[in-house]
């Protein structure tokens, strides 16, 4: 069954405001920008996310709370992503700036050290301080990932998806 999809919108705050030529001297300010969905029938947005192409994992189908039609939202199960999409949703970017930031401050603090007080086992500490973020991130949203698996195979909706694109 082919649902109308939900509309994407991307705003940007300096364009918003009609300062969209100052954007190359305020470049800081590209994270104040946003992307909102909205319901194909009646435009009701539905959600904004802060970081463009979020992946979300869901049936897909949506019922609008403002005109109770349905649509597809753009959301996929766990077995319809393609790899960069599994990636993305299991490591999102702000979780990699922040192991990215805890990683390169470890290997600062292991060059500054006195070689007499670093060793390996301060080494694998330093690492998996570092790493802890990206592996709580990863446990956390396992939980999720083994739900929608658990949704794919039980609702009769995907099963037609699954035939549509020929998984079955």
């Amino acid at each position: 069954m082919n649902l109308p999809s939900a509309i994407r919108k991307d705003c940007d705050l300096l364009a918003l405001v009609g300062l969209h030529l100052l954007s190359p001297y305020f470049a800081f300010l590209a994270m104040l920008r946003w992307t909102s969905y909205s319901c194909p029938h009646c435009s009701g947005v539905f959600r904004r996310d802060y970081w463009p192409h979020n992946v979300r994992l869901s049936s897909g189908e949506r019922i609008c709370r403002e005109c109770a039609k349905v649509f597809d939202d753009g959301s996929r199960e766990w077995p319809e992503l393609e790899l960069n999409q599994r990636l993305r949703f299991l490591l999102p970017p702000s979780i990699i700036g922040i192991t990215g930031g805890f990683l390169l401050c470890g290997i600062v603090t292991l060059f500054i050290a006195p070689h007499n007080v670093v060793n390996w086992v301060i080494g694998v500490v330093i690492l998996v301080i570092s790493l802890s973020p990206a592996i709580a991130c990863c446990l956390f949203r396992l939980i999720c990932v083994l739900r929608s698996i658990r949704r794919y195979e039980n609702e009769p909706s995907s099963m037609g998806r699954r035939l549509e694109a020929g998984r079955y």
